[in-house]
């Protein structure tokens, strides 16, 4: 591992922790599908020359100011299980919903997708920090809390119609409610999953707006409290629907509960964004990236004007990469960028590469607010404090991945995958000539496999071993040459020992 000291680091956390009265605010920031060059903070933001190929001084400001984590990764590459190790600190597999329990047992392994949901019977960050005394929020967009909907609204349905405006507003609430019941004290401005077949068409447009203000009505009431706070803030962007660009260009007026009186005034007009790119000499795809780093200057806007900032840490991160690999476990779905910013508890202006992941964010969060977790509160994950406070040294031996029938586990520069499609799965995913894809869980797989199936050639290999310092896109297959090979005992070893762990088993890993 290098560290790389970009300005002079503050006090260790031993001796800040010491000097302080209050405990830290948290917010998390966790972006959407995310390109890895739309981040100047790592190599892909910038082009040969080093100039930076995105217009964000906030987030620019904030990783600069932070630790940077240039081995970032997340378990699982599709949102809705990598928010669920974003906000439990553990494995997605080990989620107890009826619909995922139902499919282990189908299939007699984990199978995890999109089918895992977080419900009130299973530990989440909100609930303990409220437990805990901090006032908790939550705004943007959900796919993980467990939540009905009173209604299923139309496609086609006109928004301006009375009945489906209390239809959305009840769905709203029933998002709202979810929230409430899993720990969150506050929760606004949510969008119940990807906009694409969610809503009715005319109402597939994002905004950041309405996220925003979700989020500063929160802070304006944690501000009033006599106790810290936690704010979940997940974006939309840059998922779709709409191309790279064109995001912001949707109605300003649109919201998942129908149409505004007026735009939403929180933070620079979208009319502003082109201007300002063509200024500064960059590409028109870039729009979306300046909206969304509007949208996050103007939350630390608001943490100054409260008077919260200098308490505040902030974790950062994409849900996962969108290089190639979403929906598989390869780099380009599992490795993703993110930074942790909080000058007066950690230390400013320093890089690690030390392997860290999505499971490490609640407890680094406990660790550093002084909260115990309860003894039924198994977590996967370890706290990332010794890296933020400075030192140089792994918290992670190796690094665990799941999604649907593939496993796979990164070592010492080794990845060993294994994909195991159960045999009862066989006749349902194996029709037409289609064949069961890494998610398994439809015939040919999904348009988010797309990419992965065209990437990388040993994609349907049941055993796979890659160099990823050598081979980083992952495109010779190393195992059939040394699947006798003690490098490749010792993978498959780590695996199992990882794969025992979990309730609910993957192949002869078990």
């Amino acid at each position: 591992m290098k560290f790389q000291t970009l300005i002079v680091g503050l006090l260790a956390l031993s001796s800040t922790l010491s000097g302080q009265e209050k405990r830290p605010n948290i917010i998390f920031i966790i972006t959407d599908d995310q390109h890895r060059d739309q981040f100047n903070f790592i190599e892909e933001g910038r082009d040969a020359n080093g100039k930076a190929l995105n217009l964000t001084p906030t987030l620019d400001r904030l990783a600069s100011e932070g630790v940077i984590l240039d081995q970032c990764y997340v378990s699982t590459s599709v949102c809705t299980p990598s928010r669920y190790s974003m906000l439990t600190g553990t494995y997605a597999s080990r989620a107890r919903n009826q619909n995922f329990l139902d499919d282990a047992a189908k299939y007699d392994q984990a199978n995890v997708h999109w089918n895992v949901d977080i419900i009130p019977e299973v530990n989440n960050i909100a609930m303990v920090m409220s437990r805990n005394g901090y006032y908790t929020g939550g705004v943007g967009k959900n796919h993980v809390i467990a939540a009905r909907n009173s209604f299923k609204v139309p496609v086609g349905a006109d928004p301006n119609d009375p009945e489906m405006r209390m239809q959305l507003e009840a769905n709203q609430q029933d998002q709202v409610d979810a929230y409430l019941a899993n720990g969150f004290d506050y929760a606004a401005s949510i969008y119940k999953g990807n906009l694409p077949n969610s809503y009715p068409l005319a109402l597939e447009d994002h905004n950041m707006e309405w996220i925003v203000k979700g989020a500063l009505d929160f802070l304006d009431l944690a501000s009033g409290k006599d106790k810290p706070f936690f704010l979940y803030f997940a974006t939309t962007i840059e998922h779709g629907p709409d191309q790279l660009g064109t995001k912001s260009e949707g109605n300003p007026l649109v919201t998942p509960v129908g149409y505004l009186e007026k735009p939403l005034e929180v933070m620079p007009p979208r009319e502003t964004l082109a201007q300002r790119i063509d200024e500064a000499g960059l590409a028109v795809d870039r729009n979306d990236i300046l909206w969304l780093d509007d949208g996050i200057g103007a939350m630390i806007s608001k943490l100054e004007e409260i008077g919260a900032l200098d308490n505040t840490i902030i974790f950062f991160m994409d849900d996962h990469g969108v290089e190639g690999g979403k929906g598989s476990l390869y780099q380009g779905g599992v490795r993703t960028a993110g930074f942790v910013w909080g000058p007066q508890f950690i230390s400013s202006g320093i890089r690690s590469d030390q392997l860290v992941s999505n499971i490490d964010f609640v407890p680094t969060v406990f660790d550093v607010c002084g909260i115990k977790k309860s003894k039924d509160y198994h977590m996967d994950g370890v706290s990332m404090m010794p890296l933020l406070s400075g030192k140089d040294k792994a918290i992670h031996k190796s690094l665990f991945f799941e999604i649907g029938a593939t496993r796979a586990v990164l070592m010492d520069g080794m990845k060993y995958i294994a994909f195991r499609t159960p045999p009862a799965k066989l006749p349902k995913l194996e029709i037409d000539g289609k064949r069961a894809t890494h998610i398994n869980d439809q015939p040919g797989g999904r348009g988010s496999e797309s990419p992965s199936l065209k990437k990388y050639p040993n994609y349907f290999d049941h055993d796979q071993l890659f160099d990823v310092n050598k081979d980083p896109d992952e495109q010779l297959n190393l195992f059939e040459n040394m699947k006798d090979d003690a490098v490749v005992k010792k993978l498959q070893k780590e695996l199992k020992k990882y794969v025992s762990d979990l309730p609910e088993g993957f192949g002869e890993f078990k």
